[in-house]
């Protein structure tokens, strides 16, 4: 019957429900750490411009600007990097997981395919015409 050759196997589904559980978390971790650096640079600029008590002060805090500006830019950078090693490990999982997946595939349907007969050839007789 042809229900008793069909097999089904729920892990690659659970291997790729965890892929992408971990993908998310990778993600969520990332925008945490991001969040976190972007809060620390707003609360030091905070401190700075709360600290200017003259026109020395507005001088100081406004050539820091750049330095500051940097800072940011720096930080942007390090965001990125970090999603794009997210993205590139979950690509190189996905890779695999469906190569493997694919390849797995290939080896049970030619595990399931019976053997062809062996072709026969037959002449055929011409008919007399009648």
């Amino acid at each position: 019957m042809f229900t008793d050759s069909f097999k089904f196997s729920s892990e690659p589904m659970t291997r790729v429900n965890k892929l992408m559980m971990d993908t998310c978390e990778g993600v969520v971790e990332a925008q945490m750490a991001s969040l976190k650096g972007y809060l620390g640079l707003i609360e030091e600029q905070t401190r700075a411009a709360a600290s200017i008590r003259d026109v020395d002060g507005v001088k100081g805090f406004v050539e820091s600007q750049p330095e500051r500006f940097n800072q940011l830019v720096n930080r942007v950078s390090e965001d990125f990097q970090q999603f794009s090693k997210v993205a590139e490990d979950f690509r190189n999982e996905a890779s695999q997981l469906f190569q493997e997946s694919a390849a797995s595939n290939a080896d049970d349907s030619a595990e399931a395919k019976p053997e062809a007969p062996a072709k026969t050839t037959q002449k055929k007789t011409a008919t007399p015409a009648s």
